[in-house]
């Protein structure tokens, strides 16, 4: 008799424990149930794949930010910082086209014929260079390979095939008269930061990628080409959870 008490109560426990364990389960599952990813003001969310060239990122945030005076890039980073964000770049081209969307809205309300915004990206060190050899030369040459992104959440390799046709260039400044060959000369600087063209209206131009000097808001060669005046920025940031 004393063994069957022993044994039922062994069952008990048993029983107990599973039951424990599958609550423990559903209050898991309802839980993560109630938890959802949720983009900031202002800022619209895209999913992405996870993946080491994005640094695992499963969702990214997106706000576009126009302003009715030109900007430099170090100014736009500086923004973007501010709001807990980061100067990003898109990834497919659903972010690319609300990128443009949002921006040609703005240029038309505003009557604004032409100009650009700041993107995430760089010129690798090695290609910030003078020398025209290596320019010419791989990973220079390659337009896949020149400019990185200084944000890991994001991976480019979309980005990169969204050149216009002849970018990236090296658009040395200052600006002289004399023949193409006798540049670059030793004062020389070079576009080593990204922005995109909006242009509405110009398929050819408009959400194209061009290189563009970092430290000017308007084009330093002509101040008075309205294409490469940079009338906003692209911020990027991590969801937040919410509950519900």
């Amino acid at each position: 008799m004393k063994r069957w008490i022993i044994f039922a109560a062994f069952l008990f426990c048993i029983v107990r424990a599973v039951i424990i364990d599958d609550n423990e389960s559903c209050e898991s599952e309802e839980h993560e149930e109630k938890q959802k990813m949720k983009c900031p003001k202002h800022y619209k969310g895209y999913y992405r794949v996870p993946s080491a060239a994005n640094n695992q990122t499963k969702m990214w945030c997106i706000r576009v930010v126009m302003v009715n005076v030109s900007v430099s890039e170090p100014a736009a980073q500086q923004a973007c910082n501010g709001e807990g964000a980061v100067l990003t770049t898109f990834s497919s081209y659903d972010e690319q086209k609300h990128i443009v969307r949002h921006a040609s809205k703005f240029f038309r309300r505003n009557n604004i014929t032409q100009g650009s915004i700041w993107l995430d990206g760089v010129r690798i060190e090695e290609c910030r260079t003078l020398n025209v050899s290596k320019q010419i030369s791989a990973p220079c040459n390659d337009k896949t390979r020149v400019f990185d992104i200084t944000d890991p959440r994001t991976d480019p390799k979309y980005a990169w095939t969204q050149w216009y046709r002849t970018a990236p260039s090296w658009a040395y400044w200052p600006m002289r008269t004399e023949e193409y060959s006798n540049y670059p000369t030793p004062d020389s600087i070079t576009a080593d930061c990204i922005n995109m063209w909006i242009y509405p209206g110009n398929d050819d131009r408009n959400g194209q990628l061009h290189a563009m000097h970092c430290d000017m808001a308007v084009p330093p060669y002509d101040f008075e080409k309205a294409l490469n005046t940079n009338y906003g920025y692209v911020c990027g940031r991590p969801p937040v959870l919410s509950f519900y």
